[in-house]
């Protein structure tokens, strides 16, 4: 560039001496000529010069852009990866609130309310259902089902599952499913394992592909919690039930059975207790053998508790014996739950293994406050109730008589 300059100033200066001292007659053609074409020669080296640099000023800019749109890309990236590291700071904070809040739960309910809460705080959803299996023999049955909808869906709107289609869904695989139906919708479910055990399932609708990869991680600490809860209530229920029966043990039923005593007399309520006593019991098991006689002993529980409501008390009172509270059960009453045990257990057939046998029961009852209002009192009266009825040729229910 500079080099142009410099020859252009002397080809002006040149020109401008020339025609200062040309003569009058000008000066010769060829001298004119030459310093055309050296004109020329500088403007056409000046032009390319010109270009030359123009392209390099284009390449550098070009080079620039490159640097600008890489760097701009790597920032673009950072952002991202710092918002991604954020999304999944929160999606840890989230799952540990959740673990935190289920972890302090030691009942059914509640560890299922926390996971409510959950749902509706964190996902955007339509439904989700909680099936609760139970077994029946072999097979794998629907026991209850919860359900969680979101507040801002019509709960009257809701369309049911068919629930059993769902736990066949799984009986060759328990991995989880996620799909979208013909309407767009989706539709996600998960099994709940426990010791390897098949206990339930979770779905829910209308939830997006990456939040049921969050929801997948909830339902494996839901399953956790479960395990833990199935554990507890089970050490509970062996700490009150009978392990052979299934029934109340005789220590807690008299918890029990204080506490509907008082509950009788502050509400001016009347209850019945039955006494119920096996016939020939101690026969059974020298004809059979121990393990006939608790099978025995199974079932005839399995009949009482069937033959009684919820509200009512079962227990096993010792032995071949067993005891019941009928709250807010008169006389009349109570002789129509004790009259039904008895006829069910009488033609019943009992099958423990290769044997066939038949078995009745003596009942006696007391009530409530009729013929005592203390419980000692009551236990003995009920009792004094079943040595008539055994008396009395047995397979008989007694009333006691003051």
């Amino acid at each position: 560039m500079r080099r142009i300059t410099v020859c252009l100033l002397i080809y002006g200066l040149l020109l401008a001496v020339l025609f200062r001292i040309m003569p009058a007659g000008g000066l010769p053609f060829a001298v004119l000529v030459f310093l055309a074409g050296s004109i020329a020669v500088g403007l056409i080296e000046y032009r390319a010069d010109i270009a030359g640099l123009k392209a390099g000023l284009d390449s550098r800019i070009e080079e620039i852009d490159g640097e600008k749109k890489k760097l701009t890309g790597e920032i673009k990236g950072s952002d991202d990866y710092i918002s991604e590291l954020r999304n999944k700071e929160a999606v840890i904070v989230s799952l540990y609130e959740i673990t935190r809040s289920m972890s302090r739960e030691l009942t059914f309910n509640e560890i299922f309310k926390a996971l409510s809460d959950f749902l509706k705080e964190n996902f955007i959803f339509r439904k989700s259902s909680l099936i609760i299996l139970k077994e029946e023999g072999e097979a794998l049955k629907v026991g209850k089902v919860y359900k969680v909808f979101k507040e801002d869906w019509d709960k009257e709107e809701d369309k049911e599952l068919n629930y059993y289609d769902i736990v066949r869904a799984f009986s060759h695989g328990k991995k989880e499913i996620y799909m979208t139906r013909g309407d767009g919708s989706t539709f996600g479910a998960i099994p709940l394992l426990s010791e390897n055990k098949f206990v339930g399932i979770l779905t829910i609708d209308n939830l997006s592909k990456a939040d049921f990869d969050r929801f997948l991680i909830v339902a494996m600490q839901f399953a956790l919690e479960m395990k833990k809860v199935l554990l507890y209530e089970t050490v509970e229920a062996l700490a009150i039930t009978d392990s052979l029966t299934g029934l109340y043990t005789r220590r807690y039923f008299f918890e029990r059975f204080d506490e509907e005593l008082k509950r009788s007399k502050s509400h001016d309520f009347k209850f019945s207790f039955l006494m119920i006593d096996i016939d020939d019991f101690k026969k059974c098991n020298d004809t059979y053998g121990h393990l006939v006689g608790d099978v025995v002993l199974k079932e005839i529980s399995h009949i009482v508790k069937e033959s009684t409501r919820e509200i009512d008390l079962t227990a096993r009172y010792g032995g071949e014996e067993f005891s019941l509270i009928l709250p807010e059960t008169d006389k009349a009453g109570a002789m129509l739950v004790a009259g039904r045990i008895r006829k069910k257990i009488e033609e019943n057939i009992f099958k423990a293994y290769d044997e066939k046998l038949k078995m009745t029961v003596s009942i006696g009852l007391a009530v409530y406050p009729d013929d005592s209002q203390e419980l000692s009192d009551l236990i003995e009266r009920a009792d004094k109730a079943l040595y008539a009825a055994k008396s009395s040729g047995k397979n008989i229910v007694c009333e006691y008589k003051g």
